[in-house]
C-alpha cells in the first residue's frame, strides 16, 4: 500500500480560508513544553494534551459529552438527568470563542457622543473547526456518523476544554459547561479521500429559575 502524505495546515487554509499554526507549530522548545515539567491540565481539570487515533499528541483537546441514545431507548439510566453519557474527543480541533454585549446607545441633544446602557452579555459563541481522518485511505464514515448523531441531539451537551472552561465554569453560571450545537458543516474538499473537514458552531446554555408572580 502506498504511503499517503498531506499537510493538515495546507488543507485547513484551503478549506477555511486562513492559516493556522495549530497543525504545524514553529515554536522554540522550552523546558515547560516537555513532560513531566509541563502543565498537563487547566485550572478546572480539562487536559491540555491528548492523543489522536494514530497515537500522535496534540494540544487543546475538545471533548463533547452527550446522551447515549441506545441506552436511553433500552430504559437504562443513571443519576444524571440526561441519562447515560458518552464522551467523544473531537478530532484535530481548532477552537475559538467569542461573545457580544447588548448595549443601548442614546444620542444626546447638542452634545457629542451617546449615553450607553449595558443591557446584558450575550451567550458565548464557540466555533470548532477540524478534520476527521480515517486510518486507512477510505472515507471516515463511522466518525462522520458519530458527529452527525451528536449534532442531532436536541438537548444541551457538555463541553470540556481548557479554553471554554474559563468562560463557562464560573460561579455566576452555576459552573455549567452546557452548550447547544447551532450549526454543523462538512465543507467540500478535493483530492483527499480519507480526510473530511468539519465545522461546529455552538452556543452556551445556562439554566434559569423562573419565578411566577401570579
Amino acid at each position: 500500500m502506498a504511503d499517503i502524505s498531506f499537510s493538515l495546515a495546507d488543507i485547513f487554509e484551503k478549506t477555511f480560508g486562513y492559516k493556522t499554526q495549530a497543525f504545524d507549530p514553529d515554536f522554540m522548545q522550552v523546558q515547560g513544553d516537555q513532560s513531566p515539567f509541563r502543565l498537563e491540565q487547566g485550572s478546572y481539570g480539562s487536559p491540555y494534551y491528548a492523543k489522536d487515533a494514530l497515537g500522535m499528541e496534540y494540544y487543546m483537546p475538545v471533548t463533547i459529552s452527550y446522551p447515549d441514545s441506545a441506552q436511553q431507548d433500552s430504559g437504562l439510566t443513571n443519576n444524571n438527568s440526561q441519562g447515560v453519557l458518552k464522551k467523544w474527543d473531537l478530532p484535530y480541533p481548532v477552537i475559538s470563542i467569542s461573545s457580544r454585549k447588548t448595549i443601548i446607545e442614546t444620542p444626546l441633544t447638542e452634545r457629542r457622543g451617546t449615553v450607553k446602557e449595558l443591557i446584558n452579555i450575550q451567550d458565548y459563541e464557540i466555533v470548532v473547526k477540524g478534520f476527521i481522518i480515517a486510518n486507512a485511505n477510505e472515507f471516515p464514515e463511522n466518525d462522520v456518523t458519530t458527529l452527525r448523531n451528536i449534532y442531532e441531539q436536541n438537548v444541551a451537551l457538555s463541553i470540556q476544554c481548557p479554553l471554554t472552561d474559563i468562560f463557562l465554569l464560573r460561579p455566576d453560571r452555576s459552573g455549567s459547561d452546557q452548550v447547544v450545537i447551532r450549526e454543523l458543516k462538512f465543507p467540500a474538499i478535493n483530492g483527499v479521500k480519507n480526510v473530511r473537514p468539519y465545522e461546529l458552531r455552538l452556543v452556551s446554555d445556562e439554566a434559569f429559575n423562573l419565578i411566577s408572580i401570579s
